[in-house]
């Protein structure tokens, strides 16, 4: 995205924007011409009533009023409407780029460019940019009345403009890079509050909140210290613009004042010339504080594109479709490291035919969590093919792919709302008896009738308010309730009591019948499950006899 990009976002307003900005500039420059006229009356001789002067410039100033009221507003709406168009495209993004690029950055510098950062780029351009037309104008219809009144005198004005220009440039230049060195501070401060809530309880336990609170100090102050050091670059551009406009503008004094003692200019004219030449200060001043902007909002936009311009995961577009899938699984010569690391899979071929049961063993980061992920597509090997029902899962639209698979991993995920919420998050629409069946599956209908609110308990954040136990027994649920052909348990009941796992493979043998399961697990209870063992070890797989 570059800056054009970013000023066509302000299409669908910019008839309203534009009549605004050509109604601004021209109320703007009929105000000096009235005024002129005014003090002209009372000062000169043969002029028009000052009466009527005096009501029409009156009207002038309401107009004046109501066009700034209607510009603010109509600015206002469109900043809302491209913030929430800009957000949902960049959470849309977001979502799509691989799982490995999450891996990489920090949720807090994801966060900071989802929220604040979009949105200081969506004001800037309701606000800041789509203003400048309106000053153009107001400039250049200053310049040319006054070029009407007295054209030598005119004259001075355009010297001024490279001396602008050029004060601009050497404040402004280092803005860009300050800009995007800012943007990342601040990305820090979120970071590591982020991080810092997310493990509160570890800081208490360790007694760490002193520690924790002075890195947070130190990443503010960063913060703090680039953002003065800005405010002075920007703090100088307005001062020596304006000192420049000053001293054009009292040399016009000086030399307007002895065009009228000469007879050369009227009262009128002269009032009309210095009033034009101090409207015309305004608009110049404020351009030069828009460079500043600019400079701030490349930066941001820059930061904007590292993420845009990623090219997101392949194969949402991919052709093939698939209705439910029998749930075959088949590796050939499949190879795949972590950048940076050694090879966690080396020519793997393993075959696990639809309906088996399935146990992967192995010592932690034996690569067992990494086999699943290059099924799920959440990583794609470096050499090799995988095949569900005999079909490269490379030709398979991505989400297709995804929704034959149910996930249980070690970690439950889940989100802030309700226990129905949680497991009908496997299957929209599902009905309350759905949900109940499935929770009773995973052996966790008892603990949630025996609460207050039963299935309508809030859990907090990840599932905070709920044991360990409980939450793994949530997201099996969740899994079960989605039906899909192929199950997934990565050390699911690893926070169960040996009776709760008992029941659970009780309860659950009969559903898992027909399924595709793959267990990753140390428990022997959940091993009982398996008619089948592979090992894997120092990247190759092999069978274990029962």
């Amino acid at each position: 995205m570059q800056l054009r990009d970013l000023l066509l976002l302000a299409r669908p307003y910019r008839t309203q924007l534009a009549l605004m900005s050509v109604a601004g500039s021209l109320v703007s420059l009929a105000i000096p011409a009235l005024g002129a006229r005014l003090l002209g009356g009372m000062f000169g001789k043969g002029e028009a009533p000052t009466g009527v002067i005096a009501a029409l410039l009156v009207g002038a100033v309401v107009l004046t009023a109501l066009v700034g009221f209607l510009t603010a507003l109509w600015s206002g709406m469109a900043s809302a409407r491209i913030l929430a168009d800009q957000r949902q495209r960049i959470y849309r993004h977001l979502q799509s780029l691989p799982i490995g690029y999450h891996e990489n950055h920090r949720q807090g510098d994801t966060l900071a460019l989802m929220t604040w950062e979009v949105s200081s780029l969506g004001t800037f351009l309701t606000s800041t940019l789509t203003g400048i037309p309106a000053r153009l104008m107001t400039a250049a219809g200053a310049v040319a009345i006054m070029f009407t009144i007295d054209p030598l005198l005119a004259s001075i004005v355009p010297v001024a403009v490279p001396l602008f220009y050029l004060i601009i440039k050497l404040i402004g230049r280092r803005l860009r890079g300050l800009a995007i060195r800012i943007r990342e501070a601040e990305a820090e401060v979120v970071a590591v509050a982020e991080e810092n809530l997310e493990m509160l309880p570890a800081i208490k336990s360790f007694a760490r909140e002193d520690i924790e609170a002075a890195r947070y100090g130190a990443a503010v102050e960063q913060a703090m210290v680039l953002a003065q050091r800005e405010s002075r670059i920007k703090a100088a551009i307005g001062p020596a613009i304006e000192l420049i406009a000053a001293s054009a503008a009292i040399t016009l004094l000086i030399v307007a004042g002895r065009s009228m003692h000469g007879g050369a200019m009227s009262p009128t004219e002269l009032f009309g010339f210095l009033f034009y030449a101090a409207l015309l200060t305004r608009p110049v001043g404020a351009l030069s504080n828009i460079y500043g902007e600019v400079q701030t909002a490349l930066g941001t936009l820059e930061r904007l594109n590292s993420v845009v311009q990623r090219e997101p995961e392949a194969g949402y577009a991919a052709p093939g479709t698939l209705g439910r899938a029998k749930g075959a699984l088949c590796l050939r010569g499949v190879t795949f490291a972590y950048p940076g690391r050694e090879v966690v899979l080396d020519h793997v071929d393993l075959d696990i035919p639809a309906g088996q049961i399935v146990a992967l063993v192995g010592e932690n980061g034996a690569g067992k969590t990494t086999l699943v992920n290059l099924l799920l597509r959440f990583h794609e090997p470096s050499a090799g093919e995988v095949r569900l029902d005999g079909r490269e899962i490379r030709d398979i639209q991505l989400q297709a792919l995804r929704r034959q698979f149910g996930l249980v991993p070690q970690r439950p995920l889940l989100f802030n709302g309700t226990i129905r919420a949680n497991i009908a998050f496997g299957r929209d629409g599902a009905d309350q008896a759905a949900i109940e069946q499935a929770a009773r599956l995973a052996q966790a209908h008892e603990f949630i009738s025996g609460l207050a609110s039963g299935y309508d308990t809030e859990i907090g954040d990840h599932g905070v308010r709920l044991s360990g136990g409980q939450r793994q027994r949530i997201a099996l649920a969740r899994a079960l309730l989605a039906d899909p052909p192929v199950l997934v348990f990565d050390e699911a009941t690893s926070m169960f009591d040996l009776d709760g796992e008992s029941a659970f493979i009780a309860s659950c043998e009969q559903a898992l019948k027909g399924r595709t399961v793959i267990l990753i697990t140390h428990r022997p209870a959940s091993l009982a499950l398996a008619g089948r063992l592979i090992r894997i070890e120092g990247g190759k797989v092999s069978e274990v006899e029962a």
